[in-house]
This record gives structure tokens, C-alpha cells and sequence, in this order.
């Protein structure tokens, strides 16, 4: 169906860029849109600000906080791990080995075991 020239005025009179789905603006933009500017007295400005300040505050302490476990969680990690290694060499058995020529008559897998220490540490 061939379309006339009153169809298409209808169209394009529907708005200025000839989108069919758009409306027609008939008032500016700045005449439309009238917001007034936010207006907030002295002490609700003062109530915000503490409010803030407050939240800041907390949030400080909270990281302080976490901060301070963390470190305290890992100072005791040590501490453990210290005492650990302690008891270990509480525990072992020390033998003496005096003679050298017993070093090199024993095999490979039995060296590995063994752990030079200093002697003239005194363990209490």
C-alpha cells in the first residue's frame, strides 16, 4: 500500500526527529524542570557531620581492633612454635659420636638423621 504525503505529515509532526515513538516537546527543557535547591538548616548540617564523625570513629576502633587480635594471634603462633621446638629438644635422644671413623662406615640414609649440634651450649 503506497503511503501519501498526509501520513507522513502526521509522522513527522509527531516530533522532530521523526521517531514515531516519541512525544512531541512543546515547553523548553528549563521551563519543565523546576527543582528547588536543598536547603538544610545550621544544626541538621551539625547533626550530619557528628553522625559522621561518629561512624568514623567506630569504624577506627573496629580495624584497631582486628588489627591488634591479628597480632596477638600471630605473637602466639609464635610463642607455641617456639615452645614446641623447645620440647622437641627436650625430648631427644643425644648421643655423643666421638669417633669419626664411625661417620664414614655408616651409609647414606642414616647421615641424613643425624644433626650436628653445638656442644658447648648448656641446655637446661
Amino acid at each position: 500500500m503506497p503511503s501519501t504525503g498526509s501520513d507522513l505529515l502526521k509522522v513527522n509532526d509527531t516530533c522532530q526527529s521523526n521517531r514515531w515513538w516519541k512525544t512531541k516537546q512543546d515547553k523548553k527543557h528549563s521551563t519543565i524542570k523546576k527543582v528547588k535547591t536543598l536547603k538544610s538548616s545550621w544544626d541538621k548540617k551539625m547533626e550530619v557531620k557528628a553522625k559522621k564523625e561518629m561512624v568514623k570513629r567506630i569504624q577506627d576502633d573496629i580495624r584497631d581492633r582486628k588489627v591488634q587480635e591479628r597480632q596477638e594471634k600471630k605473637e602466639r603462633k609464635e610463642e607455641q612454635e617456639k615452645r614446641r621446638l623447645e620440647n622437641e629438644r627436650k625430648s631427644e635422644i643425644v648421643q655423643k659420636i666421638t669417633k669419626i671413623h664411625k661417620l664414614k662406615k655408616t651409609k647414606k640414609r642414616q647421615l641424613r638423621s643425624i644433626q650436628m649440634r653445638d656442644t658447648t651450649q648448656v641446655s637446661k
